[in-house]
């Protein structure tokens, strides 16, 4: 029998320590080099993996996953789940608040210089023609309308 994404999520979730989405699933397979063994050539196996997991959960009452809370649904091993504690999103939501850097707010102004790189350095970008992009200061803008 073939190694299907169900295989491949079972691997994953029996060496995992707490319940994970399925790009989480498909990343840490990726990372353990497990992904070889599946024969898929699609763009977004990830997304496959996920709708595998979902309809497997939903629909097969043998099913060897659990879905642990929503959005973002996570999946655990039915085997295992008494390992999983009872306030086990709440524990994973705060430790991600916690792991996410402080939020960076640029002005456009700031980005400008960037995307002027970008424009002229891209040569996909103009379609083979060289692209010059041009800052204009609105606030000192004399037009009426301009400055809006």
């Amino acid at each position: 029998m073939a190694y299907s994404y169900l295989d491949f999520a079972e691997e994953i979730l029996s060496k995992s320590e707490k319940p994970l989405t399925h790009q989480e699933i498909w990343q840490k397979g990726f990372e353990l080099n497990l992904v070889h063994k599946l024969a898929t050539w699609g763009k977004t196996p990830w997304a496959s993996l996920g709708a595998r997991l979902f309809v497997d959960v939903r629909d097969n009452p043998d099913s060897r996953f659990i879905k642990v809370g929503k959005n973002p649904a996570r999946f655990f091993l039915i085997a295992r789940r008494n390992e999983i504690p009872q306030d086990i999103i709440q524990i994973i939501e705060i430790a991600e608040r916690k792991s996410k850097t402080e939020e960076v707010i640029f002005s456009e102004r700031d980005l400008h210089p960037l995307l002027t790189y970008f424009v002229y350095a891209n040569p996909s970008f103009g379609r083979g023609k060289n692209i010059f992009t041009k800052t204009i200061y609105h606030e000192v803008s004399k037009k009426k309308g301009y400055s809006e």
